[in-house]
């Protein structure tokens, strides 16, 4: 793939800049937006912010951020709840943002554990294979079980221009979803800034595909 596809990913943070942008006044094409966080947290903006991005005409996607020291079945809960019984598909698979802040408890056997029976139980409520978010030295840690591979990444790099290193269980594949910055500004509010490895179309078509 040589073109790549630009978006956004936002939270309460960015207020409800969603109703400014859209695709005719940018050159984005996607937008992901927080869900929850563990097992009782909701972003204030979820709601708004979910049928915003498709009103607006983008792509959507939702993450949850997972906390290691929450059990994976009411953390998955909380999530469902946010989004409801069927999940569009049209939108990015779900998706587990697994970062640093995530790790709360010390036994990495448990952490993997609860972790891919947490990816599990979405891929059987929904009938998607989840996507995962980390960095690659979180990677490199924790996410080196081979079970990790079938899920597709989502990497956070800022110190790169290029190609990203794909960290753990993805060590030697191509880049799918590429985190590149945490300061893009529209107007005067920063944005996570999100590169997919692929045009328009491809996008549509991993979507499809998974």
């Amino acid at each position: 793939m040589s073109t790549q596809t630009k978006g956004i990913d936002i939270s309460k943070f960015q207020g409800h800049e969603i109703n400014d942008i859209n695709t005719s006044n940018t050159d984005l094409n996607f937008v992901i937006c927080k869900a929850t966080g563990g097992i009782t947290y909701t972003d204030p903006d979820f709601s708004t912010n979910w049928n915003a991005i498709t009103k607006q005409g983008f792509v959507k996607g939702a993450y949850h951020f997972y906390y290691t020291n929450d059990a994976p079945q009411p953390q998955s809960n909380n999530f469902i709840t946010a989004l409801g019984d069927n999940f569009p598909s049209d939108a990015f698979p779900p998706i587990v943002d697994f970062e640093e802040t995530s790790i709360k408890t010390q036994d990495k056997n448990q952490i993997v554990s609860d972790l891919l029976t947490f990816l599990g139980i979405l891929e059987e409520k929904y009938g998607r294979v989840p996507m995962i978010y980390t960095d690659v030295n979180v990677g490199n840690e924790y996410l080196n079980d081979p079970r990790f591979k079938k899920y597709p990444l989502w990497i956070a790099n800022y110190t790169t221009k290029s190609a990203p290193t794909m960290p753990g269980a993805w060590t030697g594949t191509e880049w799918v979803l590429w985190q590149q910055s945490d300061n893009y500004k529209i107007g005067d509010t920063a944005n996570d800034y999100d590169l997919f490895n692929g045009d328009l179309q491809q996008l549509k078509d991993f979507i499809a595909n998974h």
